[in-house]
Parts: C-alpha cells; sequence; structure tokens
C-alpha cells in the first residue's frame, strides 16, 4: 500500500512540473521596457519638499498708527504703487473735536494778545505823559517851596503864604506818586502779554500735535511697490497698530523653499540650483542657494523642514512676487559611474533591488546605490554594464523568473 501511495504522488509531481513547464514554455512572454547600464555622468540633487515661493527682500505690513473708521482705500491686492501714495484714508471723530478746539483755543490767545498789547500800549503812553508833566510839576513845586521857605526865613513871606507852597509840594509829590503807580499797570500787562505767548505757543504745539497724528490716518506707500496684501475694507474700525496692507519690492526678490531635514546638510550657500516656475512650463531657470535659514521648522509636508533662499540668475522670464517655483539644488556629481534609471531601483525590507532582462527571464538583482536624482542612480554593485535593467515596473504580473520579452533598449 505505501509503495502504491508513494508511486501516486511521484506521479502527480511528474504532472505538476510537465504543467507548470508547459505554461512557462507557452504562456505569452510580458513585454518590457530595459535600460543598459553604463557609465557616465551623474549629478547629486536635492529637491525641495514642496514648491517655493516667490518673495521680496523688502517687504512691509503697513499699520495704523492711529485708530479709527476706514473711511477711504485705494488699493487692492497685485496694485502697483509709488512711494507717496496714498493707500487708505481713516477718520477719527473725537481726533476731530481736539484739534478744532486746539486751533480755536490758538485764535482766541492770539485775540486776546492783540488786546493786551493795544492795552499796554495804552497804558505805556499815558503812563509816559503823566510822568513827565508829574516830573515837571513836582520840580516847579520843589523849586518854589525852596524860594518860600528863603523868603519865610527872611520875613518877606507870610506862614500862609509858605503853607500854600507846602500844599503845592504835597500836591505833586501825590502826582507823581500816581503816575509811578502806571508803570505798575504797564509791568502787570507785560505778564499778561508773557502769559498769553505761552498760552499761544502751547496750543499751536496741540494743534501741531493733533494736525500730525491726524496725518497718520492717511496710509502712504514709503516706497514703490505691489501690495501684496489688504485686510483693510471701508467702514472697519481699526485699532493703532492694526496691520492694513502688506507692501513689496518686486525688483528685489529670490525663492524661498523647504529642504527636509535629513538632506539639508547637503546645502550650501552658493551652490547652483535649477528653478522649474509652474507659470512657465517645461522652463528652467538657472539659480544659486544664497541663503540657509539657522533653525529647522516644523513643515506640513514633512515633519521637520530646513528653509532656504534662491536667487535667480538673469531670468529669461519676470518672476511675480508669490509664484510657485519647484526648486533642485546640485550638491554634488560624479563621472565615470555605472547608471541605472532611479524608478527602476526598488526597495522591500531595507534591501534595493533591480529586476533584469537575461536569458528571457526576470531576474532579481540586489543592488548598492550611490548617489542619485530624479533620473538615473549609481550603482555601486549588483549589476554590470550592459546589463538589461527592466523600466516597466507598472506591469503587475512581473516577477523573478517571469518570462519577459525586450519591447524598447534605451
Amino acid at each position: 500500500m505505501r509503495k502504491r501511495n508513494k508511486a501516486i504522488l511521484g506521479a502527480a509531481a511528474l504532472i505538476l512540473a510537465a504543467a507548470g513547464y508547459a505554461y512557462y514554455r507557452y504562456s505569452p512572454a510580458l513585454m518590457v521596457d530595459v535600460f543598459e547600464a553604463k557609465r557616465g555622468s551623474i549629478e547629486e540633487i536635492v529637491t525641495s519638499v514642496s514648491a517655493g515661493t516667490v518673495k521680496s527682500r523688502h517687504e512691509s505690513t503697513l499699520s495704523a498708527e492711529v485708530g479709527g473708521r476706514v473711511i477711504q482705500v485705494r488699493a487692492a491686492e497685485g496694485t502697483a504703487v509709488r512711494k507717496g501714495d496714498i493707500l487708505a484714508a481713516l477718520a477719527d471723530s473725537e481726533l476731530d473735536r481736539q484739534l478744532d478746539a486746539a486751533m480755536a483755543e490758538t485764535v482766541s490767545a492770539r485775540e486776546s494778545l492783540r488786546q493786551a498789547e493795544a492795552r499796554r500800549d495804552e497804558a505805556a503812553g499815558k503812563y509816559r505823559a503823566e510822568s513827565a508833566r508829574a516830573a515837571a510839576n513836582l520840580r516847579q513845586a520843589m523849586d518854589e517851596h525852596r524860594r518860600a521857605s528863603e523868603l519865610f526865613r527872611g520875613g518877606f513871606l507870610s506862614k500862609s503864604e509858605r503853607e500854600q507852597a507846602d500844599n503845592r509840594l504835597a500836591n505833586a509829590e501825590e502826582e507823581a506818586k500816581i503816575a509811578a503807580a502806571g508803570e505798575a499797570t504797564v509791568r502787570s500787562i507785560d505778564r499778561e502779554i508773557d502769559s498769553l505767548r505761552s498760552r499761544i505757543e502751547a496750543a499751536k504745539a496741540k494743534a501741531t500735535g493733533l494736525s500730525d497724528r491726524r496725518a497718520k490716518l492717511r496710509i502712504t506707500s514709503p516706497y514703490a511697490g505691489i501690495i501684496i496684501k489688504k485686510t483693510a475694507d471701508v467702514g472697519e474700525t481699526k485699532t493703532p497698530g492694526a496691520p492694513l496692507f502688506v507692501l513689496a519690492d518686486p525688483s528685489d526678490i529670490y525663492i524661498e523653499a523647504p529642504i527636509d531635514e535629513s538632506e539639508s546638510a547637503k546645502i550650501k550657500v552658493g551652490q547652483k540650483t535649477r528653478l522649474y516656475p509652474d507659470a512657465y512650463l517645461g522652463e528652467t531657470f538657472d539659480g544659486r542657494v544664497s541663503e540657509i535659514k539657522p533653525i529647522v521648522e516644523v513643515s506640513k509636508e514633512v515633519s521637520r523642514a530646513n528653509t532656504i533662499r534662491v536667487v535667480a540668475l538673469s531670468p529669461p522670464k519676470p518672476l511675480r512676487l508669490g509664484m510657485s517655483v519647484d526648486v533642485e539644488v546640485q550638491t554634488g556629481g560624479k563621472d565615470n559611474v555605472l547608471l541605472a534609471p532611479s524608478a527602476a531601483v526598488m526597495e522591500r525590507e531595507g534591501r534595493k533591488f533591480v529586476f533584469v532582462a537575461k536569458g528571457g527571464k526576470a531576474v532579481r538583482k540586489d543592488v548598492a546605490t550611490g548617489i542619485s536624482n530624479w533620473e538615473r542612480t549609481e550603482i555601486l554593485s549588483g549589476i554590470s554594464p550592459g546589463d538589461a535593467v527592466i523600466t516597466s515596473l507598472e506591469i503587475k504580473n512581473l516577477s523573478p523568473g517571469s518570462r519577459v520579452g525586450i519591447r524598447t533598449r534605451k
């Protein structure tokens, strides 16, 4: 019985082997494209993890220094402006009221000063005239009193006449005192004038300050550029410091792009770049790395990214602010190395390999790789020059041992 079972199993194995051989021999071969591995030069390229953005080195956020209600907006996003152009206007009714009051105070103080100066001129004139008259009367009274005293002592003048001379002198002295009081009046008016002049200067200073503050309600462009962002609309109330516009100078631009943290160490200032603006599909611009930011930041595309800045070198077409640009940085290169298409190199369980068409079959070859870019990968070991590396990896049934026919060689 055991011998009989072994015979049956052996026969079944032979039948299966024959069927497999027949299927392999007579099933149609998978037609594939191949690339003949060959030696050549390769550039090492680091590509930005997402498209870069054209930005300006001179970019300013224009804010409202003084709060108020937006009553006019003259610029929109994309508007080209000149230095000094009015972009928006705000209004503040309380500020207007204070300015009107300060200007009215200035006018009032000036009118009071004019009247005080007129009163001083009148008082000064009156003081001068009365002082001169009182001084002349006093001198005359003093002379008459001296003569009367001499005559009285000589017995030539009666006592009553002497008393009259005394009274005239006393009256003249009193008149001189009254005249002297006019000087105090003039001095008092002078002090009033000084006070009014100080009041005028204070009112003028206040009006000037309020006027300067109101002038800040007009938002003007500090330099020629393009408005790349607007956050002001008529009717809105803005607080001091609230951003209204973002202004950028389009004459001094660069491209900012994120580089994966794992490849950021390869980037150096001065390295050449290739730029692929989305606006100019198929066109390539030359560039150069101008700056590498000293910090690694969190990016939406990868966990960590290092941002670089690139300047375009004589771009054949204009790069406009906000444009998206793919960036490739040339970080190195080698000559006379064995090359294979990057798309043909696969990796599973930590091992890299390619399929090679050999003897009508697909043969898996484990490989060690060096530098690579989107197009080519350096092969350090595993295949030889002339090997037909299969590039038609989209074929689902392709596996080690599959029958293959070569459709195209490259």
